[in-house]
């Protein structure tokens, strides 16, 4: 979500681009040379995104290369488009991991020559770019099998694993609401929250996360991360010659969260929307054993995820009651409740667990998988 230098989202603010479709046209005109055939608006929690279909009978001179599936225009939020450091970062993340065969968005240069533009917008400065889109399902779009949820656990160890030799100065300082590192200023917003044994649920895993994982986040590896897998910004796609339901994870989207921080964070992050979304705590474990193979979890992360997949399902909570009470037109950012997130998270704070068939034990969960397959 966003982030203002070194401050963050305080309550009340509307940071969302307000532009229409035409405007949107004007821009790709303007900036990329693009005549726009087709234009769809894509799912965005504080920014716009459009896929854009480019007119195949009016050359462009700006694009030689003209990619055949379209490209997405994305226009920042206001607070992210003062951080132009981190822009930079995200641009410089995709050409690295494209270099390394990782499938993600391919940034697009300007009529200028650069990879983004400031853009007044609606009397507000808008950061504006292009990416090439990828072809391909979201994960949210298919149906979910152990196979990709494992594939899944793979797919983001290996992003980590080649993220390690990934550096940029813009992402040391970076602070965002949605890092979990920040759980402790959900205090700020949780007034959103009015039924009082969901709002006793969210305290006790605010006062767990200070207590249990701040004093012990020197112990954890450190690296740069995506910050944000989930079933939205997951690309799935039939492998050619198999069946047409044997999907396989082949990219990654979306890099508006990327930061300096934990692999335990990026692990449980993953983690918490793949069980959100199955509605299934064990999935989680799944998910792990995909990740340990690509990357060794020590001890120390994953005594920690219980506390962190609560303290992730809670931060989504908070901020999507908190962006529709901003923006009650914005359907996205209510995906966690619609997908039972208080249930998932009264299942995971569950006093006393069957200790034979833990949800939870996600290292037992993920041994039997491993050993299974």
């Amino acid at each position: 979500m966003s982030e203002q230098g070194g401050t963050i989202l305080e309550p009340g603010k509307v940071i969302r681009p307000i532009i229409d479709h035409e405007g949107v046209r004007l821009l790709a005109e303007r900036l990329y040379g693009i005549s726009v055939l087709d234009l769809v608006e894509l799912n965005g929690y504080d920014d716009k995104n459009y896929k854009i279909t480019e007119d195949p009978n009016m050359k462009n001179p700006l694009i030689p290369n003209h990619n055949p599936h379209g490209y997405v225009l994305k226009i920042m939020n206001s607070i992210d488009s003062q951080n132009l450091s981190v822009v930079e970062a995200q641009n410089e993340i995709m050409n690295f991991l494209l270099e390394r065969s990782v499938s993600c968005p391919k940034p697009i240069r300007n009529i200028f020559g650069h990879l983004f533009s400031v853009e007044n917008i609606s009397g507000k400065n808008h950061v504006v770019r292009l990416l090439e889109y990828i072809p391909g399902s979201l994960l949210k779009e298919v149906p979910i099998t152990e196979s990709l949820l494992y594939q899944l656990g793979e797919f983001v160890a290996n992003l980590d694993n080649k993220l390690q030799n990934f550096n940029h100065s813009g992402l040391v300082s970076r602070e965002h609401i949605w890092m979990l590192s920040k759980v402790p200023e959900l205090e700020k917003f949780k007034y959103v929250i009015k039924d009082s044994e969901k709002l006793d649920l969210v305290e006790e895993v605010i006062e767990e996360f200070k207590y249990a994982i701040l004093p012990r986040l020197d112990e954890l590896e450190k690296g740069v991360i995506h910050g944000d897998v989930n079933e939205m910004n997951v690309i799935v796609n039939v492998k050619p010659g198999e069946g047409k339901t044997d999907y396989r994870v082949s990219g990654i989207l979306d890099f508006g969260d990327i930061q300096y921080s934990y692999y335990a964070f990026e692990l449980a992050i993953a983690m918490t929307y793949m069980m959100l979304m199955t509605g299934d705590p064990h999935a989680g474990g799944i998910v792990l054993a995909g990740y340990s193979v690509n990357r060794r979890v020590p001890d120390e992360e994953y005594r920690l995820l219980k506390t962190l997949i609560s303290a992730r399902l809670v931060q989504s909570l908070i901020l999507g009651a908190y962006t529709i009470e901003q923006d009650p037109k914005n359907t996205y950012v209510t995906s966690t409740e619609k997908a039972n997130g208080w249930e998932l998270l009264k299942k995971i704070r569950k006093t006393k667990p069957d200790p034979d068939d833990d949800p939870t034990n996600w290292k037992a969960i993920a041994n039997e998988f491993l050993t299974r397959s």
